[in-house]
């Protein structure tokens, strides 16, 4: 019997991330109290709807049909308020063997699969659901008493433990999927390098940019204008953390991007997993708009393709003489058009309508690599007023 006790506890934890342990260890407590049938339910209170989860010798067609009609009628559950977590219903106990032959429960359903008796153990008692730890007994073993359950007693606790480790796993690794989704939806590169720069997390911008910078601060291809070590060296140093440092990386096709290095202190969030100072350098390059952003300023702001143009290009970071070179058209017709996407969009500066351009772009995503348009076909030569 130890044996099978420590080898269902092990099995229970090793469930965290392993549900082949999980499934073997309720099949062991299962044996122990000689059971036909073992189950999780997962009963969700606001709508009083019951999921059977982690079948032991499972009969689909018996669990199927208690989902889709018979837990409305279940006996178990008029008692299921008066349960405290680590506490039995026992139905010949609780309900009563004549009322158990009386209810259309046991005459419709639990008789018609071989079934005599039933209990179950309230494991998890939550604000929107509560957790079963159910037991089914064929006619051939008898019915459940109180003696029967209280030989899984040295259980319930480490069940209790191992689901509230396994629910808080299964956040912490939601949680890590949707920061990785959302470091991705990001139009510029982010990565956090360790004092060693060991990089710690990046977004795929961001690798891109770890591949390009070496020790020494440059490549055959970029540039840097100051030394990364260095750079991060400094925001990692806790005797003199600098808040905020920036170099520019030239490439030699004329390509350049904006490097900026900012501290993270062992107490934020981003570095508690390694208790110690990192540095987080983010990457902004020239690049162009995601190809959705015209569309979304047409829908949203009823912007002409005219305007989306000049609004795309600055969304880049450029400024409005060069967009209005780029577009071929004269300052002051971009001055006129910058005016009515002022209009439209309520931005009352350019560097607001670019931080408002900027956070539309990051919703997007990166850019997919159509470029912004150099020239236009309503555009005009730049001795001529577009229309």
């Amino acid at each position: 019997m130890n044996e099978d006790m420590h080898g269902a506890i092990r099995g229970l934890y090793e469930g965290i991330l392993d549900a082949q342990a999980w499934q073997q260890s309720l099949y062991t407590m299962s044996g122990i109290v000689g059971s036909a049938h073992a189950s999780m339910i997962v009963r969700d209170t606001d709508r009083d709807l019951m999921t059977v989860n982690e079948m032991v010798r499972p009969v689909q067609e018996l669990f199927s049909a208690y989902e889709k009609e018979f837990h409305e009628i279940d006996p178990g559950k008029l008692f299921a308020h008066n349960l405290s977590p680590g506490e039995w219903y026992i139905d010949v106990r609780d309900f009563g063997e004549g009322a158990m032959q009386r209810s259309p429960f046991y005459r419709d359903f639990f008789h018609r699969f071989g079934l005599c008796s039933y209990a179950a153990c309230l494991v998890e008692r939550k604000p929107h659901y509560e957790v079963y730890f159910s037991l089914q007994r064929a006619f051939s073993q008898g019915m459940f008493t109180a003696a029967d359950v209280s030989a899984l007693d040295w259980a319930l606790p480490h069940m209790r433990s191992a689901i509230a480790m396994r629910d808080r796993t299964v956040e912490l690794s939601t949680l890590a999927q949707l920061s990785a989704q959302i470091l991705e939806r990001l139009s510029f590169g982010v990565i956090a390098f360790s004092p060693e720069r060991r990089v710690l997390l990046s977004n795929s911008i961001g690798e891109r940019w770890v591949r390009r910078l070496d020790p020494a601060g440059k490549t055959s291809e970029w540039q840097l204008s100051r030394s990364l070590p260095d750079m991060i060296a400094a925001a990692c140093s806790l005797q003199s953390t600098v808040p905020a440092q920036a170099a520019m990386a030239r490439h030699a096709d004329g390509g350049s991007a904006q490097l900026i290095v900012m501290p993270l202190p062992p107490s934020h969030i981003f570095a508690l997993p390694w208790q110690k100072p990192s540095a987080l350098v983010v990457i902004h390059e020239d690049a162009h708009a995601p190809v959705q952003l015209p569309h979304l300023l047409r829908e949203i702001y009823g912007l002409t393709p005219a305007e989306i143009r000049l609004a795309t290009l600055l969304a880049t970071g450029i400024g409005l003489p060069e967009a209005s070179e780029r577009l071929r058209v004269r300052h002051e017709t971009a001055r006129s058009q910058l005016k009515a996407v002022f209009l439209k969009t309520g931005a009352t500066t350019q560097a607001r309508l670019t931080r408002m351009l900027t956070q539309l772009s990051t919703a997007l995503g990166p850019g997919t690599g159509t470029p912004a348009p150099e020239s236009a076909p309503d555009a005009q030569p730049s001795n001529r007023s577009a229309v």
